[in-house]
């Protein structure tokens, strides 16, 4: 009986969940989709013009791991030209938020930690004279599949991140890193190949 009734719970709170991710993505005039058997388990916050589309199986927030606040995730396609996908089997956890104006790729079967951000634009100019005039530089994001990203990770415009990799904790990935590789540090390099 106890069983039944935190199974009910859970599926009243991922259909309210669910529901204010449509619509929010409906008052912003952007599309989401999202796919069969997805978990949700903190708000998601999906606003922006453009595209957003989660495959089936992806599980998004956990309810053990790390928050601030309600643990809420952020996907952000700013303009009707950008992007995000999410891949088949992936999981985010809590606090990360996903901001495109290009596009933005995360492959299948991935694990994504907390507070992770992944921002496929610089948001402003470089120059002081015209640093409110555009989003400045933007460039696509790619993440391949099985890849795991730590914990306060930041990945930065233009970098594709390859098959199988591990990016370590608290890296700021600012160059694209190769399959199968560990890499960390402020800006991240390859520590080994895995």
């Amino acid at each position: 009986m106890i069983q039944k009734l935190a199974d009910k719970s859970a599926k009243l709170k991922w259909s309210k969940y669910h529901l204010c991710a449509c619509l929010t993505a409906w008052l912003h005039d952007g599309q989401f989709l999202m796919g069969k058997e997805c978990r949700l388990q903190v708000p998601l916050k999906v606003n922006g013009k453009g595209r957003t589309k989660i495959e089936n199986q992806v599980r998004l927030g956990y309810h053990l791991a790390p928050k601030t606040g309600r643990g809420e995730i952020l996907i952000q396609a700013r303009t009707p030209e950008s992007e995000i996908i999410i891949g088949k089997g992936t999981a985010l956890s809590n606090n990360i938020a996903l901001i495109s104006c290009s596009k933005i790729s995360i492959g299948t079967n991935c694990n994504i930690g907390d507070q992770v951000s992944i921002y496929d634009t610089d948001f402003h100019e470089i120059s002081p004279e015209t640093r409110n005039n555009s989003a400045g530089e933007t460039l696509p994001i790619k993440i391949g599949m099985n890849v795991w990203i730590g914990s306060r990770v930041i990945i930065l415009k233009g970098v594709d991140i390859g098959d199988h990799c591990v990016i370590a904790a608290g890296s700021i990935v600012t160059k694209s890193i190769p399959d199968r590789s560990l890499a960390a540090g402020i800006p991240a390099k390859i520590i080994r190949t895995i």
